[in-house]
């Protein structure tokens, strides 16, 4: 069954898992990564061992998962010069010194070193059909974490336009947390903790495509073979069925999503035949997105609680959200559209430096309409008029930024705190505390009720 798929990959060794520490010691002495069938064994997870340190409860902290998304950078090889482990091996290095760790008690998912390469033994090839089976769940799984690798060298197809990346991405932003989705194209070259890392590597989450628009997508990426688009598409639509079209609860809340976003919600709605609850409070949804969430209120029977409170909803279409929702024949309670936003009024934002300059505006000031300046100027014609809606996006972007900052330096701080609480149990003769996880929960572990079994997305 699938929630014992990950668990009988590994047994069945159609999939391997690497050890983290063999990365950090092939990149030091600037090797290149073999193959599945060429790897070491000292460089491979034993499986018995692995499921039962996720299983382990007390003192001992449980091994971690991470699955790889990177682009094939030859037809042959993956990364023939070693450029994506150099850039990985140090990502793993302070990731276990965050969450203080050993780089050997982290588990590695990458496609090259974990599934049989060509060219194949008729057993190895038996492995490989098996592994595709349930390739998704290795990116759509809440207690793995995920890096996207988006940097490539100059001259090489970029990661977004490639089929297995886009597909690893996107089943990926369907049920992981958000700071459990990294995307590592985004760090700054200067960086030097997990903490920055964390504060620029967060992928922002999307809505997740329907089935039949993602097989569209896949239609415009490149693949080195053919046969693999179909493959994925199917993949997709049974990582999209088991991870949103079968949940009760969708929880959308707080993402700074706007129309563009609901609209792509409302489209899904359809499809979520099990959704009772329906979470999308305080984004930044005006009325176009709450017309097109309207629409598909009929085509939703088990909705029950749709929560809009927070937006930026006029009262006119609040009322007429509610009639379209009681037209259905949903309860009155159900609908939660508490406080809303006043939208913010257009204004204009100059885009030219020496207008800027000349008009004692910054790039996000409001016109400062009938209000004299001292020595204005006309406004360059390089200044733009954009909607109410570009300036909060702007402006929400701004403070996601200052918020993940901050999130960023707390977390050092906690650790700092851990590891000298952690110092003085030792000077007493006690036990250190188990390392902090980043927000994730080890698979099977008994020590925390209701944590996820292997292979349960």
């Amino acid at each position: 069954t699938e929630p014992d798929a990950l668990e009988l990959a590994l047994v069945g060794e159609d999939v391997v898992l690497i050890k983290a520490s063999y990365f950090e010691q092939l990149a030091a002495r600037s090797g290149i990564l073999p193959r599945r069938q060429e790897l070491p064994p000292e460089a491979i997870w034993d499986a018995t061992v692995l499921i039962k340190g996720l299983q382990r409860s007390g003192d001992q902290p449980a091994p971690i998962m991470i699955a790889i998304s990177h682009c094939w950078l030859s037809k042959r090889h993956p990364d023939p010069e070693g450029f994506q482990l150099q850039s990985l091996a140090p990502l793993l290095k302070a990731f276990a010194n965050w969450n203080r760790i050993s780089t050997d008690n982290m588990a590695v998912f990458l496609d090259w070193c974990s599934l049989p390469q060509a060219p194949r033994q008729p057993h190895e090839t038996a492995a490989w059909n098996r592994a595709m089976q349930h390739v998704h769940l290795w990116y759509a799984h809440t207690s793995i974490s995920v890096w996207l690798l988006t940097q490539v060298p100059h001259g090489v197809t970029p990661y977004g336009d490639r089929g297995w990346p886009e597909f690893e991405k996107a089943v990926s932003g369907m049920v992981n947390p958000a700071d459990s989705v990294l995307d590592m194209g985004m760090l700054r070259p200067s960086w030097g903790s997990w903490g920055q890392v964390l504060q620029d590597c967060k992928a922002r989450p999307f809505p997740p495509m329907a089935p039949d628009a993602f097989a569209t997508e896949l239609l415009r990426k490149a693949f080195a073979e053919g046969a693999d688009r179909e493959l994925l598409a199917r993949r997709y639509g049974e990582a999209f069925r088991g991870a949103i079209g079968s949940a009760e609860t969708l929880k959308y809340a707080a993402l700074r999503w706007g129309d563009r976003e609901a609209i792509r919600v409302a489209k899904l709605l359809p499809l979520c035949e099990a959704c009772k609850e329906l979470e999308l409070q305080q984004n930044d949804i005006s009325n176009r997105g709450a017309k097109a969430i309207q629409m598909s209120l009929s085509q939703c029977p088990e909705l029950e609680r749709l929560a809009l409170w927070g937006n930026c909803i006029s009262p006119e279409n609040q009322e007429t959200l509610l009639q379209a929702w009681l037209q259905a024949g949903k309860p009155a309670v159900g609908l939660e559209l508490g406080d809303q936003r006043k939208p913010v009024h257009q204004v204009e934002i100059v885009t030219s430096s020496s207008g800027m300059a000349n008009a004692g505006l910054g790039p996000l000031s409001p016109k400062q309409v009938g209000s004299p300046r001292k020595n204005s100027m006309p406004i360059s014609p390089a200044a733009a008029r954009r909607s109410a809606d570009e300036l909060a996006a702007l402006q929400m972007a701004e403070l996601g930024a200052r918020q993940a900052a901050f999130e960023a330096r707390l977390h050092v701080a906690i650790n700092r705190i851990s590891s000298v609480l952690s110092e003085v149990g030792d000077a007493c003769g006690g036990t250190p505390q188990s390392a902090a996880m980043g927000g994730m929960t080890p698979l099977l572990s008994p020590a925390h009720p209701g944590a996820t079994v292997l292979g349960s997305p």
